[in-house]
């Protein structure tokens, strides 16, 4: 700091020094919201906590009172016994340093300046490196309020200094008239430099989420620091922290420091992703940390993941349940073929992680029909009896896959079943006596859904025979219906023949084979 703070003596002490407005523009890549710092001003804050003095000899004495009816932060010249004067370009300074990640944009302050045997002074701003510019050099110890130049500087200086030495090289003289006093400072920053951020946690683990999960944040920003974390589901805020409350807010919306904000931040949330606004499925997630700004637009840093989310099993109200056992009555496996028209019993039993029986707790039932891309959905749930025993007893329908799950807050449990149905198939004859090369007709109907366009084979045979012949094929209409037309060919004697349909397993449609009850018709001569 000392040397950009020296560089300034090369700078015309009483004329602004014009700089091209295209040198100092903001970097294009930041959002730049700004704000404004009060320091040493009455009335709304009297400290100076930012303004740090420096000096390239003892014989500028620095002094700080903010009071109101003081001149606020002060720099005079004393000289020491046996001492005549200064060198020239000797100097005193108070000096604010924007912060890494900002710049000096603006602002105001008011001084009051005094000349005494070449000592002058004068408030300027300087950029990271190259010239300086004064700003403000009025020495009539008269109160000014000034404006600070518009730019990207990185520091901010009240300075005495040797400037028009009357005895050679030196300021020679006590000069203790000379002075700089400066008080009511506003300084506008700009932060130019985005946070960082990093979030971890259960919730992005990439297994399949249910219950309450955590979000590991951990975020820093070396400007302004920061104001706000916010956590965002699915297009809605779900949680976070406002950090404005620690950013040294002062009334009028400033604030007292030129790093108001904490620079860091580190905090798990936990979300349980069983209520809004999570939703069964993928769920997007965005974990933004934000800088400081009074003014414009923040600089924002965000993560955004898909998570996968899955409380179909509603939370049990009694914990410790460890394993979930289930099978088929009838056969106590984990897979049953049955008819259209029988209901499956599933029965089972929750323990714990010594074996022992959990008694009312709430196990369920998901399942969806055995069909591509069909997702589950909860069928039903019950409570486990004192031996830990539970009992489901489906509708009839198509055949289906199962899951038997328990989940207690974020875990979970389950154990899968699958359920094979014989296809429900009516079969109706034209008439029950025919002669032979006399036209009947064979209609019916098969179980859905997706029984549109599926193959129905008619059968037939003479009772007592083992030999079946194919009869007909036909194809369903849209709404599950077939039918079919037949002739007998000539019989030697009458003769009774028994038909029956059959639906074979076909891609695409939840059924095994079924077929229809027999059907009998006469045939004679």
């Amino acid at each position: 700091m000392r040397d950009a703070i020296r560089q300034l003596t090369n700078v015309p002490r009483w004329l602004p020094v014009a700089l091209m407005a295209g040198l100092f523009l903001l970097p294009s890549s930041a959002q730049a919201g700004s704000y404004i710092v009060a320091q040493c001003s009455p009335g709304v804050y009297t400290g100076a906590d930012d303004a740090g003095f420096t000096a390239s000899t003892t014989h500028y004495t620095p002094r700080a009172d903010c009071s109101p009816s003081a001149p606020g932060l002060q720099i005079t010249h004393t000289l020491a016994g046996g001492e005549t004067g200064t060198v020239q370009g000797g100097f005193g300074a108070w000096v604010w340093t924007a912060p890494a990640g900002t710049y000096i944009t603006g602002g105001s302050t008011f001084s009051r300046l005094a000349t005494e045997s070449g000592q002058h002074g004068y408030l300027a701003v300087s950029p990271d490196s190259g010239g300086g510019l004064s700003y403000e050099n009025q020495n009539d110890d008269q109160g000014h309020e000034s404006g600070i130049p518009a730019g990207n500087w990185r520091f901010l200086v009240a300075r005495l200094e040797c400037t028009q030495p009357n005895e050679g090289n030196r300021c020679v003289g006590a000069a203790k008239g000379a002075h700089t006093y400066v008080k009511q400072v506003r300084i506008q920053l700009t932060d130019v430099v985005s946070p960082t951020i990093s979030i971890g946690g259960s919730m992005f683990s990439g297994a399949e989420l249910r219950g309450p999960q955590t979000i590991s944040v951990s975020a820093a920003d070396q400007g302004a620091g920061l104001q706000s974390v916010q956590v965002v589901v699915n297009g809605q805020g779900a949680t976070g922290d406002d950090l404005s409350g620690s950013c040294n807010p002062l009334p009028g919306n400033m604030t007292s420091r030129l790093s108001p904000c904490p620079p860091s931040f580190g905090k798990t949330y936990t979300l349980d992703t069983a209520k809004a606004p999570f939703r069964e499925g993928a769920n997007s997630i965005s974990v933004c940390a934000y800088d400081y700004t009074q003014t414009g637009t923040p600089n924002a840093a965000c993560e955004s993941k898909e998570v996968l989310v899955n409380n179909l099993c509603p939370g049990s109200p009694v914990g410790g349940g460890n394993t979930i056992t289930a099978g088929f009555a009838g056969n106590h496996k984990g897979e049953r073929t049955l008819a259209f028209r029988h209901r499956a019993l599933i029965r089972g039993r929750l323990r714990d992680p010594a074996g022992n029986p959990v008694a009312n707790a709430q196990v369920c039932l998901q399942g969806h029909t055995d069909l591509p891309g069909r997702p589950f959905h909860l069928i039903g749930t019950a409570t486990t009896n004192e031996a830990g025993g539970w009992t489901f007893k489906l509708r009839r329908g198509p055949s289906r896959s199962l899951r038997v799950a328990y989940r207690f807050g974020a875990f979970q449990t389950s154990t899968d079943l699958t359920l094979h149905m014989r296809t429900r198939v009516t079969l109706h004859l034209s008439r029950h006596r025919t002669r032979v090369h006399k036209r009947i007709y064979f209609s019916g109907e098969i179980a859905g859904p997706s029984c549109a366009l599926r193959v129905v084979v008619m059968r037939g045979t003479v009772p007592g025979s083992k030999r079946r012949f194919l009869v007909r094929r036909a194809k369903t209409d849209a709404l599950c219906h077939y039918r079919a037309a037949y002739a007998f060919s000539p019989v030697p004697r009458t003769t009774r023949f028994v038909f029956n349909a059959v639906v074979p397993e076909q891609n695409g449609y939840p059924y095994v084979r079924g077929h229809s009850v027999p059907r009998y018709i006469r045939v004679r001569r």
